[in-house]
């Protein structure tokens, strides 16, 4: 395993996260071994004594026991006598937002409730994940954002396992609206953030380039990604074009919506759609190869690397440039004919086959409250839902803030989302899928679009 992050004491946190986070979803179980000292320190090239200290911490913190001359063996946290409640969440979000840790406090400070952290990935069929939720990991609350929202609540949010829950006044306004369903909310909004530029001050500072601005459209993107990879051994900019938060913006942008038929089938084969399509795939021919990367950590990956001088990034995504080695900062996308740019939104969901709703929904008001919300804004790069705590100004706590954090107030009205092109996720999904042949170069524009309305 190859350390993510690169001071020592940081690398020491990633250890004591990582293995907090293995014991407690359960993929190392009670009493196991964890690997011995040497193996630890060789995995996140920490010394031995490092190794230790971080160890003692989980000693302290119930998490682990000290067998003599043996090892370190997990053992079985006391668990409360309160009413248990299942929290079904996203992976990566502890990653960003360090949520195991929010659970433990939560915990400790609530004696009658104890909260189960479930890492969930949620099939993308409706019937599949109704079944998901009814009949198999039954979870109580859960983690959602619009793409897996869809899935969930179906055509009918009605029939849908979740309970309606009443919308908060402390939250952005414009935040609830996805989540809704005539007059009532389904998801109570978490955590948000818009797709924007990210970029590398230094490479543009080297290439005496002036840096991106809300004016630029996409040729001008164009033309510094050409001097800003005039030395080739960079990407002078680089997007992973299958992502659903990415491609799509070139179709809102282009003031894309989708029209039907007299017999309700979607219309592909529109010259707006065409347009949009062509300019995206304009830009992946010039500045990069279609196939280099797996999602869009990749896209970061190769930016925190250098590889890149650009990537088309989320503010969740900067949780990963806390320790870059260069000054970056963000900046609204460039746009086509419209200034619009993707929403994405996590949302808190209740189940209501659950028998602990109470419970559940006490654990999302904590989740919500001022004082979470504030901490998910100093510790990470997260957008949290709360006005009030977003919009927090102060002595900063965490490096790697980019200059214009606060950038996202400036462009809240260019916030769209899959609705806006009336468009469902299934059909985003079966887009994308055949759109792929057009990407690979196998078949035409026109080809792939002409597939789609036969399909539809």
């Amino acid at each position: 395993m190859k350390p993510k992050r690169t001071t020592s004491r940081s690398r020491l946190e990633e250890m004591i996260a990582v293995l907090k986070d293995d014991i407690l979803t359960g993929k190392r179980s009670e009493g196991e071994f964890l690997p011995s000292e040497l193996d630890l320190g060789e995995m996140y090239t920490l010394s031995k004594n490092t190794v230790r200290k971080g160890l003692d911490v989980l000693v302290s913190e119930g998490f682990i026991e000290k067998v003599p001359r043996i090892g370190a063996r997990v053992i079985r946290k006391k668990q409360k006598t309160g009413e248990l409640i299942r929290f079904g969440y996203y992976p990566t979000m502890n990653n960003e937002m360090e949520l195991l840790e929010l659970v433990e406090r939560f915990n400790e400070a609530n004696p009658d409730i104890q909260v189960e952290p479930v890492p969930v990935v949620y099939p993308r069929d409706y019937e599949a994940v109704q079944k998901y939720l009814r009949e198999g990991t039954l979870l109580d609350i859960m983690t959602i954002n619009l793409y897996n929202y869809e899935f969930i609540r179906g055509d009918s949010p009605e029939k849908s396992v979740l309970e309606p829950l009443e919308p908060r006044e402390d939250l952005y306004p414009f935040l609830n609206a996805p989540f809704q369903s005539g007059d009532r909310q389904y998801l109570l909004p978490f955590v948000f953030t818009p797709v924007v530029l990210c970029y590398n001050k230094d490479h543009f500072r080297e290439a005496e380039l002036a840096e991106p601005d809300s004016g630029w459209t996409w040729d001008d993107l164009s033309a510094a990604a050409d001097k800003l990879a005039a030395g080739g051994d960079r990407l002078g900019f680089y997007f992973h074009l299958m992502s659903e938060n990415r491609w799509p913006i070139f179709l809102l942008q282009n003031g894309v919506r989708f029209g039907r038929r007299e017999d309700g089938s979607r219309i592909f084969s529109d010259p707006l759609v065409k347009e949009a399509l062509e300019a995206c795939m304009n830009i992946v021919n010039t500045h990069f190869p279609y196939h280099l990367s797996e999602d869009d950590n990749d896209a970061v990956s190769l930016f925190l690397n250098g590889k890149a001088s650009m990537i088309i990034a989320t503010y969740s995504c900067l949780n990963a440039l806390k320790e870059a080695s260069f000054e970056y900062d963000i900046a609204p996308l460039p746009h086509l004919k419209e200034l619009k740019t993707m929403l994405v939104v996590i949302g808190l969901g209740i189940n209501k086959m659950s028998a602990h709703k109470d419970a559940a929904k006490r654990f999302a008001d904590y989740l919500l409250s001022y004082e979470t919300q504030l901490h998910i804004r100093k510790q990470t790069l997260n957008l949290p839902s709360v006005k009030r705590a977003a919009e927090w100004t102060g002595e900063e706590e965490v490096q790697g803030r980019p200059y214009r954090f606060h950038m996202y107030r400036e462009i809240i009205h260019t916030f769209r989302t899959y609705a806006d092109l009336n468009l469902s996720v299934q059909d985003m999904m079966a887009m994308r899928n055949e759109l792929r042949y057009y990407w690979s170069k196998l078949e035409s524009l026109d080809t792939v679009l002409e597939r789609l309305d036969q399909q539809s």
